[in-house]
């Protein structure tokens, strides 16, 4: 997994439009990028995430818009990336010899408040507010 996934997905270069890039979805090539990780990686994670309901809503309304445009692929949101890259985070840490996927799992289930686009709002807060330099408290 890329360490520096963070930077990359709240660093993205505002779009020509003037639209905040972390409100717009993106394909799935380009989050394996930002992650640093291969396509089979990502679907083992983003089952996992999918313990998260605000993920699986997004995912349903993902797959929705996708079938409705007729669009090979449904594209994944920041969000979406943002709690992919924490649940890969999960794998990293926990040992080889172990069941990662069941449990990364159950520490998700354990912990799903941690996962909730206002978490995901706040640390890209937090994280711009520091890559601009500012010193104060973003709570």
């Amino acid at each position: 997994m890329e360490s520096g996934w963070r930077e990359q997905l709240f660093n993205q270069k505002p779009s020509q439009s003037g639209v905040n890039p972390l409100v717009l979805p993106m394909s799935k090539a380009k989050a394996i990028k930002i992650l640093g990780i291969c396509p089979r990686t990502l679907e083992r994670w983003t089952g996992v995430a999918q313990i998260i309901p605000e993920y699986r809503l997004i995912l349903v309304r993902m797959n929705t818009f996708a079938t409705e445009k007729n669009l090979r692929s449904p594209p994944i949101t920041p969000y979406q990336v943002w709690v992919v890259g924490k649940i890969g985070e999960l794998f990293a840490d926990v040992a080889q010899g172990i069941d990662k996927k069941a449990l990364v799992g159950a520490i998700v289930e354990a912990n799903k408040a941690e996962y909730s686009r206002a978490k995901f709002e706040q640390e890209q807060i937090a994280f711009t507010s520091n890559t601009l330099g500012e010193t104060q408290n973003v709570g």
